[in-house]
């Protein structure tokens, strides 16, 4: 099993600081009954000037398949802004999953997160889960 956690608070000093403080995050896993897997979570947070984001990427493969996971983090100071995005994938001979997850905060403090996962095994109807959320809430 391959883990990757990447976590990115930042402190922004620039703009007008907001009584107002919102978080967000989304995260998706595809099932476990079969021989791969992968899985994402980001989320992320502002209020009083300050921005943070982080995310998790998960993927594992057994009987000789491959698996892998990327994290990033993107801060500009300039506007308040701040974006997390996590990706995981993981295939075997007969079956493929992917996850992705990504959290942005908006200069006006919004943070919106969205997931999606894909599981296909060979000769079957794709899986597909999604989630989506704007500071917290169900979208």
């Amino acid at each position: 099993m391959r883990s990757l956690l990447l976590l990115a608070p930042a402190l922004m000093l620039a703009g007008t600081a907001t009584a107002q403080s919102n978080t967000s995050s989304a995260g998706t896993a595809s099932p476990t009954t079969g021989d791969v897997s992968a899985g994402t979570t980001t989320g992320g947070m502002s209020g009083d000037g300050t921005v943070g984001v982080s995310g998790t990427a998960d993927a594992a493969a057994a009987n000789g398949g491959t698996a892998t996971t990327d994290a990033s983090a993107r801060f500009n100071t300039a506007n308040n802004t701040a974006r997390q995005r996590s990706t995981a994938t993981a295939r075997d001979d007969d079956e493929r999953a992917r996850s992705r997850s990504m959290t942005n905060v908006n200069p006006n403090g919004d943070v919106r997160s969205n997931s999606m996962t894909i599981y296909k095994q060979r000769g079957e109807k794709p899986v597909i889960s999604r989630e989506r959320t704007v500071n917290g809430e169900p979208k």
